[in-house]
């Protein structure tokens, strides 16, 4: 019998990578890189502008609005004695209270409306502390009684002139102050103002000509 040779073990061949291919690979890889650094700036830029979009509109503190709406006369009753002209009224205000903002309008007790003649304070209603909830308008009514003073009749020919026409011109104004609450992010008090002009007619009962 022939003896067995044992079987050649199969020579392997050093691999010879090209340079130009080496390069290549390199390069893809460089390309790939910076593919993905653009596209993570992108994002970031991206979203760095949405958030700027949503600061600027959602997060943005606006001031509430109040404004006079109408005025109801309950009561009236008034005297064009010469010597001592006088008026006593009851009414009561509708106002609304417009809140812009994209957050709830906190404003508390304390609050009023002033009715003037003149230069003198001739009536006060308080304004009810309360929540408005985000973008709501809310109308309220306050009730003030409106009256005379000696120290506006004495020697004012004005208002005899006035109460001698049927016409009395007043003026409205409120100080309201509150916070605005904006998703629990922000907090920024704010005071609103409203000042108006009305003309009251005696005789009618009735209010016209609101000016704000």
């Amino acid at each position: 019998m022939a003896p067995i040779l044992p079987k050649s073990m199969p020579t392997t061949e050093p691999v010879i990578i090209d340079k130009t291919q080496s390069n290549k690979i390199h390069k893809e890889s460089q390309q790939r890189s910076s593919k993905c650094l653009v596209y993570a700036l992108t994002s970031f830029v991206t979203l760095f502008a949405l958030w700027l979009i949503f600061a600027s509109i959602v997060l943005r503190v606006t001031d509430p609005k109040l404004k006079l709406r109408s005025a109801r006369v309950m009561h009236i009753s008034y005297s064009i004695l010469p010597s001592s002209p006088s008026f006593n009224i009851t009414m009561i205000a509708t106002m609304t209270i417009m809140n812009p903002n994209f957050g709830h309008f906190d404003y508390g007790n304390g609050s009023v409306m002033s009715v003037v003649y003149g230069n003198v304070s001739v009536g006060v209603g308080e304004i009810c502390g309360d929540t408005m909830e985000a973008r709501e308008n809310k109308e309220i009514n306050v009730m003030v009684n409106v009256r005379s003073s000696k120290k506006l009749v004495s020697g004012n020919n004005n208002l005899t002139n006035q109460i001698h026409s049927g016409t009395l011109e007043l003026r409205n104004y409120a100080k309201l102050s509150g916070t605005v609450n904006l998703l629990k992010i922000v907090k920024k008090k704010k005071t609103i103002e409203m000042d108006c002009i009305m003309n009251l007619n005696l005789t009618a009962h009735s209010v016209h000509h609101i000016q704000c």
